[in-house]
């Protein structure tokens, strides 16, 4: 897995999984909550409730991580 700023994660997972298992995973690791981050496979967002390999994740993908922003800006 590869966080946004270049970094490699090596995270192993059962591709039957969810995708929010697999933050949860990211977040034992790096300490990065599940509500800031956002999975990205072949372009296009991952969805918690499905599994690695509904999105055709296989072993040896690479996934990015991209951290949400927290909060936003009031004019």
């Amino acid at each position: 897995m590869m966080i946004s700023n270049r970094k490699k994660l090596n995270i192993i997972f059962v591709l039957l999984q969810k995708i929010s298992r697999i933050k949860e995973r990211v977040e034992e690791k790096e300490g990065i909550p599940p509500s800031q981050q956002r999975l990205i496979f072949g372009g296009k967002q991952t969805v918690d409730e499905k599994r690695a390999s509904d999105f055709g994740i296989k072993g040896g993908s690479v996934l990015h991580l991209i951290l949400a922003l927290r909060g936003g800006s009031r004019f």
